[in-house]
C-alpha cells in the first residue's frame, strides 16, 4: 500500500549549490498532507500503551513509519516521545522512494509547512554536511518525497521549536555500505554524548510489503528480532524500506542500543482492505544501555 504525499515548492530550483548565499525568496517551501487537509485529524482506533519506557529511559533515535494510514500512531509516538525529551533538531532518514535523487545524499535548506505552522531547516547544519558529504543542495526531490514531509505536522505540533535536518538517500539492496557508511561516520559528529542531548534521529520507515498475513508474520518476526536485540541480531534481518537507515542506526548504536517498540501494527489491521497487499508498521525508541 503506498500513499503518496506531494509537495510544492517556492521558487525552488532543481539543485543549489550555494546554501548560504539563497535568499529567503529562494527557500524552498514544501507542502505536507495536512497543510494540504488531505486528510484530518481523528480519533485513535485502538488503546496505546500507558507504559513503554523503563525510568530514566532517554531515548536519542527512533523510527516511525511515514504512512498516514498510520496517522494516529504516528501521532501517539511523538506525542510519548514529546514527554521524554525535547530535542533542538531533528535528523530525518528517509529513502528516496521515487529514484529522483541528484546526489548519493540529498539535503535541503527548506521549510515545510505543517499545517501548524512552518518547520524550518536547520540551514547551519545543512552547511556543515553538504560539505563534509560533498554534495550539492538537491532540493526537487523533496517535492514528492512523503517519507520526510509526512512527519512534518507531528514535529511541529509536538516539537514547536525543533529544526530539522532531513536527508533522503537511495536505499538499494543489498545496502551499499560504502556510501551509507560515510553518512554514519559524519553523523558520529552529531550523536556523541554531547549531541544526543540535543538532536534525535528519525529512522522513516515503514515494514513488511506487499504480503498476506502470513509472509507479514514471518518478515515482521525477524525485524522485531533486531528491534528488541539489535547487539546480538544482524541489522540485515530487517525487511524495511530504509534498510540503509537501519545500518547507519546500526552504527551510531555501536552495539549499545536499548529499545522499546512502542507499537506494532500493519494496514490490514487499521483498515481491513487489502489482506493480500499489507504494509507493516514498527514505532520504537532507541537509547542507550
Amino acid at each position: 500500500m503506498l500513499l503518496l504525499i506531494f509537495s510544492c515548492s517556492r521558487n525552488a530550483q532543481q539543485r543549489q549549490p550555494n546554501a548560504e548565499s539563497l535568499n529567503v525568496d529562494e527557500i524552498p517551501l514544501y507542502h505536507t498532507w495536512y497543510s494540504l487537509k488531505e486528510m484530518e485529524y481523528g480519533m485513535p482506533f485502538h488503546p496505546l500503551p500507558d507504559e513503554i519506557s523503563p525510568d530514566g529511559f532517554f531515548p536519542w533515535a527512533g523510527i516511525t513509519s511515514h504512512h498516514i494510514l498510520a496517522h494516529e500512531y504516528l501521532d501517539a509516538w511523538f506525542s510519548r516521545l514529546a514527554q521524554m525529551i525535547n530535542p533542538l533538531r531533528f535528523y530525518i532518514l528517509s529513502p528516496d522512494h521515487y529514484g529522483v535523487s541528484l546526489e548519493p545524499y540529498s539535503l535541503t535548506v527548506g521549510s515545510w509547512e505543517s499545517g501548524f505552522g512552518f518547520v524550518e531547516s536547520d540551514r547551519s547544519k545543512v552547511r556543515e554536511l553538504i560539505e563534509l558529504l560533498e554534495v550539492d543542495l538537491d532540493p526537487g526531490v523533496f517535492m514528492v518525497e512523503h517519507g520526510v514531509s509526512a512527519l512534518m505536522p507531528y514535529i511541529k505540533k509536538y516539537f514547536p521549536q525543533a529544526k530539522v535536518v532531513a536527508i533522503i538517500h537511495g536505499d538499494e539492496s543489498p545496502v551499499n555500505t560504502v556510501i551509507s557508511g560515510r553518512l554514519a561516520d559524519v553523523l558520529e559528529n552529531e550523536f556523541d554524548e554531547t549531541g544526543k542531548q540535543e538532536n534525535f534521529l528519525i529512522i522513516s520507515s515503514d515494514f513488511s510489503h506487499k504480503g498476506g498475513p502470513e509472509d507479514t508474520y514471518i518478515n515482521d518476526n525477524y525485524s522485531q528480532q533486531y528491534l528488541q536485540n539489535s547487539a546480538n541480531n544482524p541489522w540485515n534481518m530487517v525487511f524495511c524500506d530504509n534498510l540503509a537507515g537501519i545500518y547507519i542506526l546500526d552504527r551510531l548504536g555501536k552495539n549499545n542500543l536499548e529499545s522499546v517498540i512502542f507499537y506494532h501494527t500493519n494496514s490490514w489491521e487499521i483498515s481491513g482492505h487489502d489482506k493480500d497487499d499489507i504494509t507493516s508498521y514498527f514505532f520504537v525508541y532507541f537509547a542507550d544501555k
